[in-house]
């Protein structure tokens, strides 16, 4: 891909989750619980095989992962409907629509 094109993407994206983090209060709260939880969850992640892992730290991880498919679903949802508007500016700007 193309660097300049890709670092554009990359911005749009940043943007998104900046938006989303400040306007959307479900993708707010579920990045947020989500740092908790890998706080929690991180000392684990660093261990070695054959270390024993509690039912707290398995609920700690599926709570993660929980908030991760909520940020992502979001995400997904948003960075789709900016890609729509973002291609309607662009056909606006070449004259192919009106």
């Amino acid at each position: 891909m193309d660097t300049a094109f890709g670092e554009y993407l990359n911005s749009k994206i940043e943007e998104t989750v900046a938006n989303l983090r400040k306007n959307n209060s479900e993708y707010a709260l579920a990045a947020e619980k989500e740092k908790i939880l890998l706080e929690n969850i991180n000392p684990i992640l660093c261990r070695d095989r054959g270390v024993p892992i509690s039912a707290g730290d398995c609920a700690d991880m599926r709570d993660c992962l929980e908030q991760e498919f909520v940020q992502t679903a979001i995400m997904q949802q948003e960075l789709y409907k900016q890609g729509y508007l973002d291609c309607v500016k662009l056909l606006r700007s070449l004259g192919v629509i009106g």
